[in-house]
Parts: C-alpha cells; sequence; structure tokens
C-alpha cells in the first residue's frame, strides 16, 4: 500500500473512532434543462427529515439542523444556477445569496456538498459555469468539497423520516457520508473553511438594496398596470354610451329633408384617452353633449 493509502485509511479509521461532535455543511448545485440539482432533497436525506420545501425553487440561502448520529449537523440549502450559463446570467440576488451561505453556520462551513443529478452530461460548458460560480466563494472552497450524486424522483420526499427509519440501507449511506465528511476534515487538519465576517454583513446590505430597488420597481409597474386599467375601463365607457346613445336615437334617413333638425356632437374625452367625436344626424335634443 502506498503513502497515500495509507493516509487515507488512518484519517478514516480516526474520523470513525473520533466522530466529529459538529458537523456543518453547505449545498451547492444547478439545475440541467427540466431536472433539479436534487440540494433540498439531499438536505432532507442527511437529516432524516422533510425540512427543505422540494416543492418550490429555492430563492433564498436557509439553514436547518437536526442530531444525526449523536452529532450536531447543519445543512444550509442555497439557490441553484442553470449548469449551462455563465455566471453573469445568474441574477444578482442569487449570487449573494449563495455567497452568504456560509455565513448561515458560523464560524464556517467544514464541507459544500456539490450536488449533481446523475446522468449529467457534464460538458466543458457545464464545467465553465461550475467553476465560476464556485469562485463566488474564496480559493480554499476546492479543499472541502465532496460531489455528491443524487437520483430525485417527484415523490421521493415524502415521509422521508419514515423511510429511513425503516430502512437500514438508507440509515448506512447516510452514516457513511458523514464519515467520509469527518474524513474530509482530518485531512483538513480540522480546520473549517476560512470565512471572511465582515464580507458578511456588506453582503446583507447589498441584499437590502436590491430588495428595495426590486420592490420600488414593483411598485412602479403595479401603477402603471392600474393606470392602464383605467384608461381601457374608460375606453370602454365611452364606446357603450355612443353605443346605447346611438341606438337610442337612430339617423335619420330622410335628413335633407329635415334639415331644421339639430346635429348633435358627442365629445367624449377620458383621462388618457384621445378624444372622441361622433356626429350623429337628426337627434332631437341639443347641440353638444359632453361626455
Amino acid at each position: 500500500m502506498n503513502k497515500v493509502g495509507v493516509s487515507n485509511s488512518l484519517s478514516l479509521l480516526t474520523a470513525q473512532s473520533h466522530p466529529a461532535t459538529e458537523l456543518r455543511i453547505v449545498l451547492i448545485g444547478g439545475r440541467y434543462n427540466d431536472f433539479p440539482s436534487g440540494k433540498s432533497s439531499a438536505g432532507n436525506f442527511i437529516l432524516g427529515q422533510n425540512v427543505f420545501n422540494t416543492s418550490r425553487r429555492t430563492a433564498q440561502s436557509e439553514a436547518r439542523q437536526q442530531e444525526v448520529f449523536s452529532r450536531r449537523v447543519t445543512v444550509v440549502d442555497t439557490p441553484g444556477w442553470w449548469w449551462n450559463w455563465p455566471r453573469e446570467n445568474t441574477p444578482k440576488l442569487d449570487q449573494i445569496e449563495i455567497q452568504n451561505s456560509v455565513h448561515l453556520c458560523p464560524p464556517g462551513p467544514h464541507v459544500f456538498l456539490l450536488v449533481i443529478p446523475v446522468g449529467s452530461d457534464l460538458s466543458q460548458l457545464i464545467k465553465s459555469s461550475l467553476k465560476q460560480h464556485l469562485e463566488l466563494f474564496n480559493a480554499d472552497i476546492f479543499s472541502h468539497t465532496i460531489v455528491f450524486f443524487t437520483a430525485v424522483s417527484p415523490c421521493s420526499d415524502k415521509n422521508i423520516e419514515s423511510k429511513i427509519r425503516r430502512s437500514p440501507v438508507l440509515q448506512d449511506q447516510v452514516k457513511k457520508l458523514l464519515e467520509k465528511i469527518e474524513t474530509l476534515i482530518t485531512n483538513n487538519g480540522f480546520r473549517h473553511c476560512s470565512v471572511d465576517r465582515s464580507q458578511g454583513e456588506t453582503l446583507r446590505k447589498e441584499m437590502r438594496d436590491l430588495t428595495e430597488r426590486a420592490s420600488k420597481r414593483f411598485d412602479q409597474v403595479q401603477k402603471q398596470r392600474n393606470k392602464l386599467k383605467l384608461q381601457i375601463e374608460g375606453r370602454l365607457q365611452v364606446y357603450l354610451f355612443i353605443i346605447n346613445y346611438s341606438a337610442a336615437y337612430p339617423v335619420d334617413p330622410h335628413y335633407e329633408k329635415n334639415k331644421n333638425k339639430k346635429n348633435i356632437l358627442i365629445y367624449g374625452k377620458i383621462s388618457g384617452c384621445q378624444n372622441l367625436y361622433l356626429f350623429c344626424k337628426s337627434l332631437p335634443t341639443t347641440d353638444t353633449c359632453i361626455l
């Protein structure tokens, strides 16, 4: 056995004989076509409970904690990115949320689980996108990362807690994963990934600013929609008035013989609408009707 093999064996024995009392895990990954990465499902699998919502896209980084095999395990779920998109196409708020994930498990994560769906085509384009998104973290991330392959079915998260408890195989898989994480921690000299605490406040300020700007844009759009709605309703009211009025007072076909009768000008003006003129002949009313 070579030196690397001996070192890995010793690390595994150390991890098994002296399990860590606390593990901090950050889940990262992206989406490929219509298939989610399964990060939230992986978090539920590790913690043995449905603590992450798998029915929707993860929009914000969120942390959950549970005792698993006598270890206090913290798992942080993060927004994903599209595997085949460059980082510049990932929304800025998503990038900030991904960066902020390391501040949700202080003093820093022991491991990043890079969650990849089984069968994903890891083309050069996807590898480039992955590298760009991992650069959201500091360079220390590569020595703290484990690749975690998933195969998620739509109903796989239902009653996950009872499934794991009833299945020795699933329990064994969770236990082996935690041991691999502990082996990585041992190889890293029991160091967690370094985190710049001052960056946390900066990220939170950026999130607040982006959220406020987004809220203002939303309010502006709502005002424009309401204004347009009133304009459309105003036009409809004018048109209906004209239609009803014309039906009540039809045009006299013998207008040339009845020139003593007056013409009427119906003048409709609604805010935001064009002026509307309608000449109705032979109406026994005043000269002008203003709507």
